[in-house]
């Protein structure tokens, strides 16, 4: 009896091994792909859509994306919130204002420097140029000679901006300065409509003050 008891357990158990049906691999659960499976090639490789540029976040644009003439390039918008202290007027990189009262180049220097974080002009090109004589015409001055924020050392050809790491300039009017000449104006007259100029720093000019806005 215990012998059929074993046999029959036996062949019960081949009838499940043979007649039991085979596993579903749909009903596995298979974790998802990673783009290290379809290795450098994983966009091309899965049928996963490309990404929408739409959908990218772009970040907004900077002063620097216009090139110095933001101003018009944004066509006044001011998109950026830059401000000007009272009775300074906002040009393309700074707040200008112009100041009738003749000084040297320190002391108009200074006095920029005593109205809150300013300082004699920079000008870069042509756009700083019509800029500082549109301040001009604005009090009454038509041409001459006005301090801006450019100097050097004797003998050293090499001018700089006054609080300004850029090394750009406008045209210089023609000829080479002297030793003694290491302050830069800029000249309106009927020879020359905006160029810069090296003076003697002693000499007694109105100037324009500048308050960077980046």
């Amino acid at each position: 009896m215990k012998t059929l008891s074993w046999l029959g357990l036996t062949l019960l158990t081949l009838a499940h091994a043979f007649y039991l049906p085979a596993t579903d691999d749909s009903l596995v659960n298979t974790p998802p792909p990673t783009p290290a499976d379809y290795g450098l090639g994983w966009l091309h490789g899965s049928d996963l859509p490309a990404t929408d540029d739409s959908l990218v976040s772009t970040p907004p644009p900077t002063p620097a994306d216009y090139g110095l003439d933001w101003l018009h390039g944004t066509d006044h918008h001011n998109p950026f919130g830059f401000t000007c202290p009272e009775g300074w007027t906002m040009h393309s990189t700074q707040c200008l204002l112009f100041v009738a009262q003749n000084m040297t180049w320190v002391e108009a220097r200074d006095n920029c420097a005593s109205k809150g974080h300013g300082s004699l002009a920079a000008v870069y090109d042509s756009t700083q140029v019509d800029e500082i004589s549109e301040e001009m015409k604005k009090a009454g001055l038509h041409g001459g000679t006005v301090w801006v924020g450019g100097s050097k050392t004797s003998g050293d050809p090499d001018w700089s901006w006054d609080y300004s790491i850029m090394d750009q300039f406008a045209e210089f009017c023609s000829g080479e300065p002297a030793d003694d000449e290491n302050c830069l104006q800029i000249t309106f007259n009927e020879k020359n409509s905006g160029c810069l100029e090296a003076q003697r720093c002693d000499m007694q000019l109105p100037s324009v003050c500048a308050i960077l806005l980046y």
